[in-house]
Order: structure tokens, then C-alpha cells, then sequence
């Protein structure tokens, strides 16, 4: 399965040309220009088993032995992006695929334990996942799959303690909200300056958007929730309540705007500003969506409007 590169690495490969003198029957100087290397072709990708028919086993089977025949220690892989960062892509996409989250991390963990052969091939495998898998405006954002990458990043002997700092507290906003956890309770402050809490609000699922009024994508965003026909139906029947709440520190823009959040949701700001100085969540961008069940439990993690629509039609 192919994928358009959303973001290619353009890396100016520059080779410096060196002069040395050489005898020879003139005794002249010669100038010898060191000729540019060859960029490697194409490697060879794993094949699943003939007899091996049943899609799970054969995700699961390419994903552990998706790299076995790549070479870690050729460097020159990292410039060329319609290989290396196109097979990355092609990896990723077989996650969805996959039996467990534990074979994906198994593949993953595999991958970056062969990288390690070379500190250049290892950084740069790590920071293009970053860059699919933790940027905000990445279409492919899946916080899921990059906790294995940072996993093994903090852990490994390639990355010095210094830059682990900045992957441990990393990991550990990763680990809050994940899906099937619960999600952080905090309290919330409405126009009327009544409080309450996340884990007092009753319905069979909860939405659950930090929002800033002033951002233009949060404005798209609550329009594509309010003409939702599975969101508008599951709050009018009570299935579900919509919390929208301002996380930052303005909240005279946040009234200023209030009517723009319809009023069968609850519109709320963070008054004591724990979310942001708790760091409760992972506020990355603006809008962020969690999907969540009547125990609070995290079923969509930093989602987007589709899969909201689509879940609430699935699950009627």
C-alpha cells in the first residue's frame, strides 16, 4: 500500500573535493576530486508466507520482519526519502492492521534495535516518526503508535541522557488519557461562574473538546460537530453530553465568544489553569477531541471529527 509522502525530506548532499599531489612521470600535481557516491537502491521487503491467508497473521508477519533486509549500516538510506521515509510510511500503515498493540510495539522496538547500528540511521528513523507520528498537522498523528518509538528512546545507549530528559517528560504526558485508561478529572467554570467535574457528568459517552475561541480551526471544527447528524442526534437523545472547554489564560475572550458553542453542550473555561500547569493532557494543538465511555474511560485519543461522527453512527 502506497502513501503520498505528506512531508519530504529534501537533504543537499554536498561532497567537497580534495586536492593531492601525485607522482608521476611529469611530476605535475594532479587534482583527484572525490567522486559522489552512489545512492543505494531499493531493499528488499518481506513476503508473508504462501499457506499464511489470514490478514491479522500476515500484518502481524510483516510487520516483525518488515526491515530483516534492509541495511542500518549504509547512512546514505537517510537521504533518500522515496525509499527510507516511503518504507516508514508503509510500515505505519500496517499498524492498523495488526492482532495487538503488542506486536506493533514489537515490530517498532524491533526496528529501532536494528537502527542502533549507527547513531545517524537511529536519529534518523526516530525524529521521521516523530514527525508522522507526534506533529500535530500530521495526518498519520497516532499517539499509540509513537509511545513505543520513545519507549525504546529512553532507553538506549545511542541517546544521551541530556536528550533523554526531553523524551522522558514526553512519555509521560504519552502514558496520560491513553485509550482505555481513565482520563484526568479537573474542574471547570461555566458564564454563571458554577463549578463542576469531569467525572460528574453522566451520559453514556462524553465528548470532550479544549478549544480557544480565537482559533480558526477550532471554529471549523465546532461547525463540523454541530452539523453532525450521529452528534447531534446522540446529545439530543441524551446518549451523549459535549463539554467544550477554554484552557487558557483569557477567559474575557472566551465570553466574548461563548455563543458560538451551541447551547445543548456545556461550555466551560479552566479557571485555576490546572490542565495547562498539570500538563492533565496533552494540548499540542488546538482543537483536541477525546471521545470518552460512561466510566471516563478513553476510547478516542486526540481524534478528529470523522472518527466521532463514525463511532457515534457505529454505536447507536
Amino acid at each position: 500500500m502506497k502513501h503520498v509522502l505528506g512531508i519530504f525530506l529534501i537533504l543537499a548532499i554536498s561532497i567537497g573535493g580534495c586536492t593531492s599531489k601525485s607522482e608521476n612521470k611529469k611530476g605535475d600535481d594532479e587534482a583527484k576530486v572525490t567522486p559522489t557516491p552512489a545512492l543505494p537502491g531499493n531493499f528488499e521487503r518481506a513476503v508473508p508466507p504462501a499457506m499464511m491467508t489470514n490478514p491479522q497473521e500476515r500484518a502481524d508477519y510483516l510487520i516483525t520482519h518488515f526491515w530483516d533486509k534492509f541495511d542500518f549500516t549504509d547512512t546514505m538510506y537517510c537521504h533518500v526519502p522515496d525509499i527510507t521515509e516511503q518504507a516508514l510510511v508503509d510500515f505505519i500503515a500496517l499498524f492498523p492492521h495488526a492482532s495487538s498493540s503488542g506486536k506493533i510495539s514489537e515490530g517498532i522496538k524491533k526496528l529501532l534495535t536494528y537502527a542502533e547500528v549507527d547513531n545517524v540511521v537511529y536519529n534518523y528513523f526516530c525524529s521521521t516518526a516523530e514527525r508522522y507520528l507526534y506533529t500535530p498537522n500530521s495526518p498519520m498523528r497516532n499517539d499509540e503508535y509513537y509511545t513505543p518509538f520513545v519507549e525504546h528512546i529512553v532507553e538506549s545507549s545511542k541517546v544521551s541522557d541530556v536528550n533523554k530528559i526531553r523524551f522522558r517528560a514526553l512519555l509521560t504526558l504519552l502514558y496520560r488519557n491513553r485509550i482505555g485508561s481513565k482520563a484526568e478529572d479537573f474542574v471547570y467554570t461555566m458564564a454563571s461562574g458554577k463549578t463542576g467535574n469531569l467525572y460528574n457528568l453522566s451520559a453514556k459517552y462524553l465528548l470532550l473538546m479544549f478549544y480557544n475561541p480565537d482559533c480558526v480551526e477550532c471554529q471549523r471544527t465546532t461547525e463540523m460537530l454541530k452539523s453532525s447528524t450521529a452528534v447531534a442526534d446522540a446529545v439530543a437523545s441524551g446518549r451523549l453530553k459535549v463539554l467544550a472547554v477554554y484552557p487558557d489564560e483569557n477567559p474575557e475572550v472566551w465570553k466574548e465568544h461563548r455563543r458560538d458553542i451551541p447551547s445543548s453542550w456545556i461550555n466551560a473555561y479552566d479557571k485555576s489553569q490546572a490542565v495547562r500547569n498539570n500538563e492533565l493532557y496533552d494540548l499540542k494543538a488546538m482543537p483536541t477531541l477525546y471521545l470518552l465511555d460512561r466510566d471516563k474511560k478513553v476510547i478516542l485519543k486526540d481524534t478528529s471529527t470523522g472518527d466521532i461522527h463514525e463511532y457515534l453512527e457505529r454505536n447507536r
